[in-house]
């Protein structure tokens, strides 16, 4: 179970120093590779809600932080969660 245990948080290092490098993708480009046109959705949603209740830049002040994110730095992330709590059972 250890030999496990040591595997597994292995590839959680080498999944986050990985996702640290600077041609590591980031979740916003990936989603745009994959259907722009709902991120671009999204975004207008997003601008249509809060902008008009409140006067905030939610899209540029919140969600694109969120989408310049390197996907495996977000994978490594839920994974060490994933982990924490598969421990303490």
């Amino acid at each position: 179970m250890k030999i496990i245990k040591a595997l597994i948080i292995l590839l959680i290092l080498l999944t986050f120093l990985i996702g640290l490098s600077p041609k590591s993708i980031t979740i916003g480009k990936l989603w745009a590779n994959l259907h722009v046109n709902s991120l671009i959705g999204f975004q207008k949603l997003i601008e249509n809600i809060f902008n008009s209740s409140n006067n905030s830049n939610l899209w540029g002040n919140l969600i694109i932080p969120i989408l310049e994110v390197k996907i495996l730095f977000f994978i490594s992330i839920m994974l060490i969660i994933i982990f924490i709590i598969i421990s303490k059972k």
